[in-house]
């Protein structure tokens, strides 16, 4: 009996290994695999953004980006600094203790993620206070600001808090229920007024309008390879809202710019997928509607958009 059960162990365990080198076999020749960037027609589709210029961060792997009308702050692998947004060079930089995955920026504050905590400094970079640590688990990857209030997407947990500028909760929500999906860390938001927020669903391919206690008042996204739609495990990684509140997505794995309206609805392309790297996408920050920055953590550059008519 014994040898029976192995020899059928056995089998079966051929047949599985067949299976799963098939499955391999064929994800490795199928051309659709290697073409997904390109499903789009190129000719339909024009950028209507160009990139301006680029500013090299060489204190250390770059993470995150914020700006406002005077100055871009860049946070990364133990580091935070400050540039001109007119001249674009270094106004200061400083080593912090843990690396800067996403940062906002407010009149008086700069807001600056460590992961499990955020730090406060003021615009001259100088520490003002720690929020946190937060609770086991969490990864804050997004962090936006308004008036009195602080609103930071935990992916770890996959929860929402919005908290006043004191750093005492307001609101949150998430949990139970497992409202958002994030399969990796990728979990953006930003504030579009003071009653209102947007927020993506990366595993559903979606972006949520939501009110500060969680009512979800709109959504859209659609999953898909087409520019209309978002692909692959958890889009759109990055947003930000022009002044316009027209938002600008960033994808992973079609790493690839769009601006949309706030039905969702396709505006136009800011850039194609071939400039950068697919696995990487970029961190993206506005403070108009015609300049757009994206924090490239594949080379460490800041690359400065500007629409094609203000050339």
């Amino acid at each position: 009996m014994m040898n029976k059960n192995i020899a059928t162990y056995f089998s079966l365990s051929v047949i599985v290994l067949f299976i799963v080198y098939m499955a391999y076999d064929s994800f490795k020749s199928s051309p659709a695999v290697e073409q997904v960037e390109f499903q789009m027609p190129e000719e339909e589709y024009e950028e209507n953004w160009t990139i301006h210029s680029t500013i090299g961060i060489p204190f250390g792997h770059l993470h995150s980006i914020a700006t406002d009308d005077q100055k871009i702050v860049v946070g990364g692998e133990n580091f935070l600094a400050a540039y001109s947004a007119f001249e674009m060079t270094l106004l200061w930089n400083i080593e912090t203790e843990k690396s800067i995955i996403a940062l906002a920026m407010d009149e008086q504050r700069i807001y600056a993620s460590s992961g499990e905590s955020i730090y406060l400094y003021n615009l001259q970079g100088k520490f003002i206070e720690e929020w946190g640590p937060y609770d086991e688990g969490a990864y804050i990857t997004s962090i936006s600001c308004k008036k009195n209030l602080v609103a930071f997407a935990d992916a770890g947990n996959r929860i929402v808090f919005i908290v006043n500028k004191e750093g005492a909760l307001k609101y949150f929500f998430g949990q139970p229920g497992n409202q958002f999906i994030v399969p990796s860390p990728y979990f953006d938001l930003a504030f579009v007024d003071d009653k209102l927020l947007a927020i993506a669903n990366p595993g559903k391919r979606q972006i949520e309008y939501r009110t500060l206690n969680g009512e979800i008042i709109e959504v859209f996204g659609e999953e898909g390879i087409g520019l209309k739609e978002f692909c692959g495990c958890c889009n759109p990684s990055h947003f930000t809202l022009l002044s316009d509140n027209r938002i600008v997505t960033a994808e992973k794995g079609i790493n690839r710019l769009k601006v949309l309206d706030d039905q969702g609805n396709l505006i136009e392309l800011v850039s194609k997928s071939k400039h950068f790297k697919a696995s990487v996408p970029l961190d993206l920050a506005a403070s108009d509607s015609n300049i757009l920055y994206g924090a490239n953590g594949a080379d460490s550059k800041v690359y400065i958009f500007k629409r094609k008519e203000i050339e």
